[in-house]
């Protein structure tokens, strides 16, 4: 019997003494034997905690994937990273499976808890009945545009599209960085979006000023809002949120997220200097208990408003809140607060995290002293109880002070677009550094929203054309 031919060597790796072996050894590339059709990578890979490595053997269909296995358990050696898997791991690891680790990844970065819901949506609702059961080895550009196709179903908004591009971005991202797929394969190589309309000088992200209230409009849903949710107020649905009016001044004059009008407190009402101090947002997760969270973007920052709005209005519900009396002076009222805050200071200070301060100090939503209330639960109001009441309010200014009627179009969340706009920029005349600051976000996304090019330059070109 003819004695059987050995496969030939087609590459080997650099000599070494991992897992305990005395003599060297090193990573072989080994063509098919004479009758074959699978190229072999040999190496060795731990086998457990203190015990000698065991050799591994990696098969595949072709000499490019064979090199590309060489490749990657040379650098993983190298680098001390995990070895190259089996192809039964490799068919397991799905997009199903990369979808829970991109969870996990989010969870792990400290994602706000509405981003989570939106990417675990946009993931069990597009992506995963898609293409969940394709391996990530195997993810083309074919299957994103499945995707993407089933998404513009019933994701109409280009925005929308987006995000769930922006998405499979990130998952590639992640299964590159975990080693699921090689960085060669792109599977968004190509897959575009329906490009917009833009207006000329805009960015995709601009507000139109169309969609930015006016003063009058806030002011006149303000005062709706103090009729019908105040003590002259009939309806019992509404007098739940006594200071409705009030909170709409704080939206429409500070330009505060919802999240963060909910989340102030009495100790977040700086009277001595004129601002609020907006250091937390109400979250609401879904089939989840309300809690205080950060503020968005972890961005703490202060805001001024009016000080008929914070002394007018502000002070007696923080003198209600410390259990002052109604004549108690604003010095005080300060001394009470700053009382309040050293404590909680001190509290935070003995806790093992060292990122706790008086104004995230954790403490039971029942126990703090919200500015905004619904008086039947003690905590702040549900969006959807917020939303409801906003509407009920529109509705009766479009009834009963039609000359500034509210536009359907524009939303509650709005309101901020006037701030930005029509209160800091235009009648503070704030730069737009300085409104960046005031919104908490970043100098880009200011511009982005409310600045076009060349704005400027077509208003002076209409005046001039008005006398020709």
């Amino acid at each position: 019997m003819a004695p059987r031919k050995k496969p030939t060597l087609l590459a080997q790796g650099k000599p070494r003494t991992l897992g305990g072996s005395t003599r060297p050894w090193r990573v072989r590339l080994y063509a098919p034997a004479p009758g074959g059709t699978k190229y072999q990578v040999m190496f060795r890979a731990p086998a457990g905690e203190d015990e000698p490595w065991k050799r591994v053997l990696r098969r595949a269909s072709s000499e490019a994937e064979a090199r590309q296995i060489f490749a990657q358990a040379e650098a993983a050696l190298d680098t001390e990273q995990a070895l190259p898997v089996g192809a039964d791991v490799r068919t397991s690891r799905t997009i199903r499976m990369l979808g829970e680790e991109y969870l996990r990844d989010s969870i792990a970065r400290g994602k706000h808890p509405r981003t989570m819901e939106q990417r675990a949506s946009r993931l069990n609702a597009h992506i995963v009945p898609t293409i969940g059961d394709v391996p990530v080895t195997k993810w083309r550009v074919e299957h994103s545009r499945k995707v993407m196709e089933k998404g513009g179903k019933t994701v109409f908004s280009t925005r929308g599209r987006e995000d769930l591009r922006g998405q499979l971005a990130a998952m590639r991202k992640l299964a590159w960085r975990l080693g699921w797929l090689d960085r060669s394969i792109d599977p968004l190589d190509g897959l575009e979006i329906a490009r917009a309309n833009v207006l000329h000088g805009a960015t995709m992200h601009y507000v139109d000023p169309r969609l930015r209230p006016e003063t009058r409009q806030v002011r006149a849903m303000a005062a709706a809002a103090d009729y019908l949710c105040g003590p002259e107020g009939t309806d019992p649905q509404m007098t739940r949120l006594p200071l409705f009016g009030t909170k709409i001044r704080v939206a429409g004059f500070g330009g505060l997220r919802l999240g963060e009008q909910n989340a102030l407190r009495a100790i977040d009402v700086f009277f001595d200097r004129g601002y609020v101090h907006v250091n937390g947002s109400w979250t609401t997760p879904r089939g989840q208990d309300p809690f205080r969270g950060p503020v968005k973007n972890h961005t703490v920052h202060e805001v001024p408003l009016p000080r008929s709005l914070m002394e007018g209005e502000l002070l007696p519900r923080v003198k209600e809140l410390l259990s002052l009396p109604a004549t108690a002076s604003l010095q005080q009222v300060t001394n009470a607060q700053e009382f309040e805050r050293q404590r909680r200071a001190n509290l935070a200070a003995r806790q093992p995290d060292k990122n706790l301060t008086w104004w995230n100090f954790p403490v039971p939503p029942e126990d703090e002293q919200w500015l905004f209330v619904d008086t039947f639960t003690g905590v702040p109001v549900k969006p959807e109880w917020h939303n409801d009441r906003w509407h009920r309010v529109r509705e009766w200014v479009d009834e009963n002070d039609p000359e500034n009627a509210w536009p359907r179009t524009i939303v509650y969340r709005n309101l901020r677009h006037h701030a930005a706009t029509k209160w800091f920029h235009d009648e503070l005349g704030e730069p737009w550094e300085v409104v960046a600051q005031y919104l908490g976000d970043m100098l880009t996304t200011v511009l982005n929203h409310y600045v076009r090019a060349g704005e400027d330059a077509l208003r002076d070109s209409i005046s001039k054309l008005a006398y020709l």
